[in-house]
């Protein structure tokens, strides 16, 4: 430690956390091709066992689908998210989704994005798996995830 070091400015920590409650996954074992091949960036997703989806990382709403089942987020970092939630549930239009989130909106790490219904999306025969996909990184490099495991929706799941 050196003689200055305490008057260092810290940068603040990037952090991702579980935008739901459920087992977390690898985009291998996603049901659907575009999300499995990470097509679309680094992907992981979130078997949900709770209805509530929250904001995984802290920035501006970029687009938030008036159908609630998917919306992106910009971090002052520059990082890009997308969490969609479920496969092919944009054909639901909106049924069984509560958004919380408009398009510039501000948000932090753990509000309340949208409020799912399991099981409209199950009677509806969809997968209500929560993707969350990094689709822009300032440096280009992946995000280091924990290992696969059962998370809680707000925990942080970046190394």
């Amino acid at each position: 430690m050196g003689l200055f070091d305490r008057f260092k400015k810290k940068e603040k920590e990037f952090t991702v956390v579980s935008p739901a409650t459920g087992v977390m996954i690898p985009a291998k074992e996603i049901k659907d091709p575009v999300f499995a091949e990470e097509m679309m960036g680094q992907t992981i997703g979130i078997v949900p066992s709770q209805s509530t989806v929250v904001c995984p990382v802290e920035g501006t709403v970029e687009v938030a689908f008036p159908t609630g089942h998917a919306f992106g987020i910009k971090t002052k970092e520059g990082y890009e998210v997308l969490v969609h939630v479920g496969i092919d549930t944009v054909s639901m239009n909106g049924d069984g989704f509560t958004s919380f989130l408009q398009a510039g909106q501000s948000v932090k790490v753990g509000d309340k994005a949208v409020e799912i219904d399991l099981g409209k999306i199950a009677k509806a025969g969809f997968d209500p798996t929560v993707m969350l996909i990094v689709t822009t990184t300032p440096d280009g490099k992946p995000i280091s995830y924990i290992d696969f495991t059962s998370v809680e929706k707000g925990q942080k799941i970046n190394k």
